[in-house]
């Protein structure tokens, strides 16, 4: 039997790694021959578990730092499971946001920033509160990773520091960039740095973990800015180069992922890759998800004063029609959120137009998916959600969103996604309108060079304007996503908005564009006159007139 020596919960300070001791003390109650492997990232607090565990059963030998034991009964630590044979792997988990805010109040120290970047690690935040202590501003983010590292990289040996940025800088690479980003260093560089504790694998070559991925590039963007972004340029313009030749969906999905990590746009990596976390993929709901999912509506509804009951009658049309559309992201085994996109079919159809509504005719023939909701709380599993609504985008060659979200209607924007217009009726009871928005995802690379360098949005009208009656002109203009006619329709409903606005200006606006070009006279000085404007008047009513147009294509 154990002897108490200290409580347990004088040795440790979160909730989580306090029920990991109990556990593992409950192991060790046992008979007979037992190995507990406790596993977890750096910094995570391993040491602490271990130290709680040697006070309370002091008679059972104690290893860290995955050496292995040469005892019948042990508790060995690792980052990673160790080939024990039999041996009871136990993880220690990252601690809770909550947990991470009360250990920075602890020690003096009120921003949220710890939170933000220390990832769950005690031993970030740790470094980070001394850090701020010191003091180093708190909007100084890449002076306090720096102050951080030097605790990481401390405990970690063969660290190929400047390696690790880069691959930290542009997301993740494989062999063949590393060498092009660090020529002088390339000779068994992959290899090496493959085994480094803080670096993961993934399909497309490897990844640094988070927090300390967020951390070294705040660091690069800090430290050396020019060199950061000669790294992105570079493997911008690689993944490109393989965009044009991948033909399976799967890569097709994951280079466009990176690619839009690359754009280093705020809002898209605010949206879509915050750090902090590394979260397991979400993947197709089963019917076992069917009730977490109902769950999550309901407190969805609640929390943003929806209707529920109009918010549960969607989702009951839904689970009819396709509840092969609902996906779901994990927190361990339970769904903390889940998303809507059924892929858009004569089966489907029915189940999505009360939110697509008028336009449901328009967009139905075009295939590809349906985003009708995205519910999750926490932003790093939204994030995750995010990348895996636009994969599926990617794979299925278009994209339909319907929103009445302001946040996720700036990212379609920022994403390039073509408004539609907005639904007659507002389909949850919030109050807002819901918007709509497509995007063919059919060319990736133009969809891609349309974000990083958009094109004159004024010149593309102009163009429209003057081609209005020639479909070969007109299909060729960038602003021509669902063809000729529907531009040319687009167009002149626009004008004729303008031409009709209460606003003296807009509706001479609209006339004076109206006369130029749908009227055929090409005279400016005989539109003018038409008008009764001065010459000046008249071109400040033109380029007025273009502006407003322009921003109908966001």
């Amino acid at each position: 039997m154990r002897t108490t020596v200290v409580p347990v919960r004088d040795r440790v300070h979160s909730e989580s790694q306090r029920a990991v001791v109990e556990r593992v003390l409950s192991l060790l109650d046992g008979d007979g021959p037992l190995v507990v492997n406790l596993v977890g990232p750096l910094g995570v607090g391993k040491s602490a578990v271990l130290a709680a565990i040697a006070a309370e059963a002091p008679g059972w030998a104690e290893y860290a730092d995955g050496h292995l034991p040469d005892g019948p009964r042990a508790v060995v630590t690792s980052r990673a499971p160790m080939p024990l044979g039999d041996a009871v792997v136990v993880r220690v988990p990252r601690w809770s946001d909550a947990e991470i805010e009360r250990l920075a109040r602890a020690r003096g120290v009120a921003d949220d920033v710890v939170v933000r970047l220390a990832g769950g690690l005690p031993l970030v935040a740790r470094s980070l509160c001394q850090a701020l202590l010191t003091p180093i501003p708190a909007d100084a983010t890449g002076a306090l990773a720096d102050h951080a590292l030097r605790d990481v990289f401390a405990r970690v040996t063969h660290s190929r520091d400047a390696a690790l940025e880069v691959l930290a800088v542009v997301g993740q690479g494989d062999e063949e960039l590393l060498e092009d980003l660090l020529p002088d260093q390339a000779e068994g560089l992959f290899a090496a740095v493959a085994e480094v504790d803080l670096v993961r694998a993934t399909d497309r070559g490897l990844a640094v973990v988070e927090p300390f991925r967020t951390l070294l590039e705040l660091r690069a963007r800090w430290r050396r800015p020019v060199a950061r972004r000669a790294a992105l340029t570079t493997a911008a313009a690689r993944t490109r180069l393989l965009l044009t030749t991948a033909r399976d969906d799967g890569d097709r999905a994951a280079l466009a992922e990176h690619a839009l990590f690359l754009t280093d746009d705020p809002t898209i990596r605010r949206a879509l890759f915050p750090g902090g976390h590394d979260i397991p993929r979400p993947r197709p709901a089963g019917p076992g998800d069917h009730d977490r999912i109902a769950a999550l509506v309901r407190w969805w509804a609640k929390r943003r004063d929806l209707d529920v009951r109009r918010c549960e009658r969607l989702l009951a049309g839904w689970l009819d029609h396709s509840p092969d559309g609902f996906h779901v992201v994990h927190d361990e085994d339970r769904a903390v959120g889940m998303a809507y996109l059924p892929r858009i079919d004569a089966r489907t159809v029915s189940a999505i137009e009360p939110v697509l509504q008028q336009h449901t005719g328009d967009l139905a023939d075009g295939g590809g998916v349906f985003v009708g909701m995205a519910v999750c709380d926490d932003s790093s599993r939204r994030a995750a959600l995010l990348r895996h609504i636009v994969a599926a985008g990617v794979r299925a060659r278009r994209m339909v969103v319907a929103t009445s979200w302001p946040r996720y209607q700036d990212l379609a924007r920022v994403l390039g996604f073509r408004h539609v217009g907005a639904a007659r009726h507002d389909p949850y009871g919030c109050a807002r309108g819901s918007a709509i928005y497509h995007q063919d995802l059919t060319a990736l690379p133009a969809w891609l060079d349309r974000l990083t360098t958009p094109g004159d949005t004024r010149r593309d009208v102009k163009q429209a304007l003057e081609h209005l009656r020639d479909d070969a002109a007109l299909a060729g203009n960038p602003l021509a996503d669902r063809g000729p006619s529907a531009l040319r329709a687009r167009i002149l409903t626009g004008l004729d908005h303008l031409t009709a606005s209460p606003d003296p200006t807009l509706a001479e606006a609209g006339r004076a564009l109206h006369g130029y070009y749908v009227r055929g006279h090409r005279d400016h000085v005989g539109v003018a006159a038409d008008l009764h404007l001065s010459r000046a008047t008249y071109f400040r009513r033109l380029d007025r007139g273009l502006t407003e147009l322009a921003a109908l294509f966001p």
